[in-house]
Formats: C-alpha cells, sequence, structure tokens
C-alpha cells in the first residue's frame, strides 16, 4: 500500500473518530482534545492532519496504530448499539404482535368502520 493511500483511510478513521466524539460532546474543539488524548497526539496535529495540511508529518507506527484501535474499538461499540437497538425493535414488536394477536382482520375493520362514523 502507498503512503499516499494509508495517509487517506488513516484520515477517514481519524475524521470518523472527531464526528463520532463532536456529536457525543456537542463541540467540534472538544472532540478535538478528547480524540488526540485517546490516540496519543496533540488536538494542534489531528486538526491539521485532517485539514491535509503539509506542515504536519504522516503518523508515526505507534500513532497509527492507536488510530487504528480507536476506530476498530469505535466500529465495536456501534455494532453492538445497532444490536441493541435490533434487539429492543423485536422486543417491542413482539408485545404488539402479541396485544393484535386476536384480532381479526374482520376486528380491525369493525374498528376503522367505526371511526368512519365519527
Amino acid at each position: 500500500m502507498s503512503t499516499a493511500a494509508l495517509n487517506s483511510i488513516t484520515r477517514s478513521a481519524l475524521g470518523a473518530l472527531v464526528e463520532r466524539e463532536e456529536r457525543r460532546v456537542g463541540s467540534r474543539t472538544v472532540a478535538y482534545e478528547i480524540v488526540a488524548q485517546t490516540i496519543g497526539s496533540s488536538s494542534s496535529w489531528v486538526r491539521k492532519f485532517l485539514a491535509m495540511s503539509q506542515e504536519v508529518k504522516e503518523p508515526r507506527i505507534t500513532l497509527f496504530q492507536n488510530i487504528r484501535a480507536s476506530y476498530d474499538n469505535l466500529c465495536s461499540r456501534v455494532e453492538q448499539e445497532n444490536r441493541n437497538d435490533e434487539l429492543k425493535l423485536r422486543l417491542i414488536k413482539g408485545e404488539i404482535d402479541a396485544i393484535t394477536e386476536g384480532f381479526g382482520p374482520q376486528a380491525l375493520d369493525q374498528d376503522k368502520a367505526g371511526m368512519d362514523r365519527r
């Protein structure tokens, strides 16, 4: 993989980390600080790297590994949150289905007809 490709992928992962933190805390500046602490860099480096500034160097291997680990953790958390949401939705659907299980199409049609008369 070329250095340019590696930097591009790293920039994408770092950008996703910053965006997620910004949504969580409501401030992009604070998000830069949190992500920088997490990966072991300065918030200035994070901002400049994301802005593709020529004055910032490409990440050293340990910083790349920290960004990768943080991104992997983010992905795991998002996947777990999605699984939790899907479980909640299935449980709610099950409860709704259980309530309406005894209703046949005729009962629903009668209820609708009653509403139409009002």
